[in-house]
């Protein structure tokens, strides 16, 4: 990456790291018999997504460089299922958040009578998929990604190295 675009990545990093927590601001406190309404903090991803996926592909593209620099292909596939145990383990752990939010709002709100007339993503939810274990979720499947893909084209390129030099031959 050039300088001015690693100077955008890390503007996208930034205004997506204030939107990530901006959100938890509008989350609602859980106290009685309060209908809610709407989500107004889901505005903010339709001002930030540029930004988001300007990060992701950042992000993928950073964790392909990194890869390349490993000439050990052990190390690789290490790294990555170190990252995708510790994805797994942090949706899971966030589904299981979630849910027993939605259990809480279902126990303390009288109008809802059970759990599937309340989504996971909600008014009182958003500190739960909005902070850093989410954060970080985003970037280790980005790197995830990334070494996949820079496993996938320094393959194809060795194939393809192989059939010039058969060609030649």
């Amino acid at each position: 990456m050039n300088r001015i675009l690693l100077f955008f990545y890390f503007v996208s990093v930034l205004v997506v790291m204030v939107g990530f927590y901006g959100m938890n601001s509008f989350t609602a406190i859980l106290e009685g018999d309060d209908t809610g309404g709407s989500n107004p903090a889901m505005v903010i991803p339709v001002f930030i997504l540029p930004f988001f996926f300007y990060f992701l592909y950042g992000t993928t593209e950073l964790s392909m460089r990194f890869a390349e620099r490993y000439k050990n292909r052990n190390v690789r596939l290490g790294s990555v299922v170190i990252s995708a145990a510790t994805a797994f383990g942090i949706a899971v752990y966030t589904f299981a958040r979630a849910q027993a939010l939605r259990n809480e709002i279902v126990l303390k709100l009288d109008h809802i009578e059970n759990a599937s007339q309340m989504p996971l993503l909600n008014l009182y939810s958003n500190s739960t998929f909005f902070n850093l274990m989410t954060f970080i979720l985003i970037i280790l499947l980005c790197y995830i990604a990334g070494v996949l893909w820079s496993i996938s084209r320094k393959r194809r390129q060795s194939i393809e190295n192989k059939r010039s030099d058969q060609m030649v031959t």
